[in-house]
């Protein structure tokens, strides 16, 4: 059962909720260069591709090449728009989407609790792998104090769009994933 649903009406499916998910992912590289106004900046928009890659991380579809295809389509875009070199957001979220997998193992009781501490544990290595890779890409006098802001946002929000990224169900999680 999921969250989003009106009284009386059926839950929608887990194909709907992620569909939902990847526009909002979406949504969230796009507006902040439409130069909207403050409020669609980035801070505060959330980066919604983080969500996307730990949740998609966390569902367990051995050999499924999708969501690091989406992933890089989704760093690509978002690279194309900030106008820098291409790879350092493709490079961040292929990576989050690494440490998903991992993640989805240690942290692997279905609660909130822990599936929000993966992804805050998740989100702060991205900021470590964000200085890097911008220093890489940008150079040494680069700054991610505005990448910290909005990965610390994307973090407290998680709990509220949870539902579109993860499947609540144990057995669709990653538990095993990494063990072979």
């Amino acid at each position: 059962m999921n969250a989003f649903f009106l009284r009386g009406q059926k839950p929608m499916s887990h194909a709907t909720l992620r569909a939902w998910g990847l526009a909002i992912a979406v949504a969230s590289i796009v507006l902040p260069y439409l130069k909207l106004g403050p409020l669609f900046a980035q801070p505060p928009i959330p980066l919604a591709a983080l969500w996307a890659a730990y949740g998609w991380a966390t569902e367990k579809h051995e050999g499924d090449w999708r969501a690091p295809l989406m992933l890089t389509a989704l760093g690509l875009l978002h690279d194309q728009l900030e106008g820098g070199p291409l790879g350092p957001f493709m490079t961040i979220y292929l990576a989050t989407y690494l440490i998903g997998r991992v993640a989805a193992v240690i942290m692997s009781a279905p609660n909130l609790v822990s599936l929000w501490g993966g992804f805050i544990v998740t989100a702060l290595l991205t900021v470590v792998i964000a200085s890097g890779v911008a220093r890489w890409a940008y150079g040494e006098n680069t700054s991610v104090i505005l990448y910290l802001q909005a990965a610390g946002i994307t973090a407290l929000l998680f709990p509220l769009v949870r539902p579109l990224y993860m499947s609540s169900a144990p057995a669709a999680r990653a538990q095993g994933a990494l063990k072979r």
